[in-house]
């Protein structure tokens, strides 16, 4: 059958022989086909299967935060957790000391900050198994994108809560013990103290991930450089009226999370002009 073939090909060309093509031979996957591969592969796990995974993930990380909360309680009581929170303002407080007022309010402070540390504890393994779950339903360039992502994020939260621990606690209780009368004494009670720099470091810490918003944003195509900068003056605006909010009602703390919020307003222009340009080349 071979040789029948070969004469057939060499009476058809002369007496050069003609390579005889390998239809057996597959083709070269295009990274069409690999992401085609890609999605046929993770519509194979059943709905039952991704609920049974995300239920032992999640199993895992409030085991972790439980840990976390358990020896949070034992650092609290040993090292006087509350006492980081308030180095900041210790020079604002009658004898730099916080009160307490009611009996469960020793309690609550103690859980609170308890649970603090343990989310702090807990949030590489949540991290860790937020990505093994959403991982497999991306593509190859979605990973690449997200992944580095995760880690400017957390880095920009913490850089947030830090500028809120060391600037903005301080310079709020400077305002507000100034307010006082010839009667009164500036006293802080360790609960609402608590709530405040909490409150204060975790809203901060969202401010700062406006980069990383708006640089997403620009990937999908859902903003872009000309409409930021035409609604500069207006994002302005909301970013002090923002930085009121999450700050005490002093000019000084409100310019010192604005300013660095408009620069990263500016940044964020940067960041999508950039995205735009390599979107535009591709």
């Amino acid at each position: 059958m071979a040789e029948d073939k070969n004469k057939l090909v060499k009476a058809e060309s002369g007496d050069k022989t003609l390579p005889v093509p390998d239809v057996y031979q597959k083709p070269e996957k295009s990274d069409y086909d690999e992401e085609e591969d890609e999605i046929n592969r993770r519509s194979e796990m059943p709905f039952l299967d991704h609920l049974e995974e995300f239920r032992v993930r999640i199993l895992w990380c409030l085991g972790y935060l439980f840990v976390g909360i358990l020896l949070g309680f034992y650092l609290n009581s040993k090292y006087d957790l509350l006492n980081v929170l308030v180095k900041p303002v210790k020079p604002y407080l009658a004898n730099g000391k916080l009160m307490i007022i009611r009996p469960a309010e020793g309690f609550m402070i103690a859980l609170k900050l308890s649970f603090a540390f343990g989310l702090v504890f807990a949030s590489p393994a949540i991290i860790y198994h937020f990505w093994a779950f959403v991982a497999p339903a991306l593509l190859k360039k979605e990973r690449r994108m997200i992944f580095p992502l995760l880690f400017l994020s957390i880095f920009m939260f913490v850089l947030g809560a830090v500028m809120a621990y060391f600037v903005t606690l301080p310079l709020g209780m400077l305002f507000f013990s100034q307010f006082q009368f010839a009667s009164t004494e500036f006293m802080l009670t360790a609960g609402s103290y608590l709530d405040i720099a909490m409150q204060m470091m975790f809203f901060t810490g969202l401010v700062f991930e406006l980069p990383i918003v708006i640089l997403i944003l620009a990937r999908f195509g859902i903003i872009s450089p000309e409409i930021m900068r035409k609604y500069r003056r207006h994002a302005i605006l909301a970013i002090f009226i923002i930085a009121m909010i999450v700050t005490p009602p002093d000019p000084g703390s409100m310019m010192l999370v604005g300013i660095p919020m408009v620069f990263l307003y500016e940044l964020s222009v940067w960041i999508s002009y950039t995205v735009a340009r390599k979107k535009k080349k591709a």
